[in-house]
């Protein structure tokens, strides 16, 4: 299936990863135990989480921020955002911050 190196040569793992190293130019190193490296997912999940909590944190200023800009009528109207375009006709007071 996926192969652990079990059969082969007890090196080939360690010349892979060196010449894979000298092809890529990124440093690539053998697991010393491939059973638990292929079934571990650890970075992974690690990576995942902290991005996902990142999402929510900018996700979080993103609405705080759309709602302390809202307004001008019934909105909190705290932050006033530079009108750089032209708001809607159907709505007016609506501001368009594009850059």
């Amino acid at each position: 299936a996926v192969g652990t190196g079990l059969n082969a040569h007890p090196e080939l793992s360690q010349k892979v990863s060196e010449e894979l190293t000298q092809l890529i130019g990124t440093k690539f190193v053998s697991s010393p135990n491939k059973f638990h490296a292929l079934t571990s997912h650890d970075a992974i999940n690690f990576t995942h989480g902290a991005m996902k909590g990142l999402a929510a944190n900018l996700m979080k200023i993103a609405n705080d921020i759309r709602w302390l800009a809202s307004g001008p009528r019934c909105g909190l109207g705290e932050l006033i955002i530079p009108e750089n375009e032209p708001g809607s006709s159907i709505m007016p007071g609506k501001v368009n911050p594009t850059q």
